[in-house]
């Protein structure tokens, strides 16, 4: 079974393509319309290169693998 890291955020759009995410590290930047920026820390032992994202009407989702400890 494998261990997942997921975090969410409240974002002002309901449309993915209004929202600019980079992954810097292991730091989340989400930016998107009216000057919204969010930023998520996650934990070293995330997996950032298998990241998932879902946008949920307002509620932004991201999941990540987290390695065998």
């Amino acid at each position: 079974m494998t261990r997942t890291y997921v975090v969410t955020c409240s974002v002002p759009s309901t449309d993915l393509d209004e929202l600019n995410l980079r992954v810097i590290g292991h730091t989340i930047w989400v930016t998107g319309p009216g000057g919204f920026r969010e930023e998520l820390q996650v934990p070293d032992d995330a997996d950032l290169d298998r990241l998932e994202v879902e946008l949920h009407k307002h509620f932004l989702e991201f999941r990540a693998p987290l390695s065998a400890t």
